[in-house]
């Protein structure tokens, strides 16, 4: 199992980011990964938190890291014309010797199209242009010159120099739950991250992975060369009153139909001792997950990430 962390999660400035980076690339994480977002996600701040542009917070990562591969969670494709992306992508893999990631996804966030100009298409519109953007990556990392006309982009005589250090690219995942993108990543990409965090769930798990590779069977694709990722939050604790009091919290969180038990809770979301959430990733592993992507809560551990990292990882 591979773990990746999130170090946009609860920090935003840049020297705050780049100490956690500098942290989680020593204690060994394989990847760091930032969101792609203009506006902050707070409403309570107006979203107002100092949101850094995703691609040069990772160009700049890249020179304080050494080992730690930079990725996104996930990059939004309407964002940048997918020639200029793969441009950039080039460009942090050459800047950090071979440690770039492209994790894309369609989009989602309309108050952020439209905050910065950009036209909101409908979902099927904009997944109808991440399946054209994919194939366009591909090309241009490997093609010496690429000639391409799509449905939404044209390319003539498109030449993109250096290439990649990586061969044939840098990894490409693309971030989703859903039936078509998962079916589009399962022809195109090199792997699925399940966004789940939201709605910790166990049993949901096992039908996604059962649908990637039925997918995959379908595209004649290799599933040991297919990652299978999840983003979650996790929380460690050390003592029993504790998890006693954030479960109460997270049951307290919901209401009507969706009121959750201790039970559920204990089972099925990333809460617990190290040795409880040691069990919870060997069940993920055994199902099928190959990389969690995460960040450690505050709890009544001094430094959360490192006994994560010791005790858990």
């Amino acid at each position: 199992m591979k773990f990746g962390y999130f170090v946009r999660s609860t920090v935003f400035t840049y020297p705050e980011v780049r100490d956690l980076s500098i942290k989680v690339d020593k204690l060994g994480f394989d990847s760091i990964h930032v969101n792609d977002h203009f506006l902050g996600m707070d409403a309570r701040q107006d979203r107002k938190e100092p949101m850094l542009d995703a691609m040069m917070l990772l160009t700049a990562l890249a020179v304080e890291t050494k080992k730690v591969k930079l990725g996104q969670i996930v990059l939004c494709n309407s964002f940048r014309n997918p020639a200029y992306l793969a441009k950039m992508i080039s460009t942090l893999d050459n800047v950090s010797n071979g440690r770039a990631l492209l994790w894309i996804g369609a989009g989602w966030f309309e108050e952020e199209y439209k905050a910065y100009g950009y036209p909101f298409p409908s979902p099927k519109r904009r997944v109808d242009e991440l399946e054209e953007s994919l194939t366009m990556y591909k090309k241009i990392f490997t093609e010496e010159e690429t000639d391409f006309k799509g449905n939404f982009w044209e390319l003539i005589r498109h030449r993109n120099f250096p290439k990649p250090i990586q061969k044939p690219y840098p990894q490409i995942v693309v971030g989703t739950t859903g039936k078509r993108m998962t079916d589009i990543a399962c022809k195109e990409a090199d792997g699925v991250n399940l966004d789940l965090w939201y709605a910790p769930n166990m049993e949901d798990i096992p039908p996604r992975i059962s649908y990637i590779n039925e997918r995959l069977q379908k595209h004649n694709r290799d599933p040991s060369e297919f990652e299978i990722s999840l983003f979650t939050a996790i929380t460690i604790v050390n003592s029993q009153e504790k998890l006693d009091d954030l479960v109460e919290r997270i049951i307290k969180r919901t209401s009507g139909d969706k009121k959750l038990t201790k039970e559920h809770i204990l089972k099925n979301h990333y809460v617990g001792f190290p040795e409880d959430l040691k069990e919870k990733m060997t069940r993920l592993e055994n199902m099928g997950i190959k990389k969690i992507v995460t960040w450690i809560r505050r709890s009544d551990f001094e430094d959360s990430i490192e006994v994560f990292s010791k005790k858990v990882r």
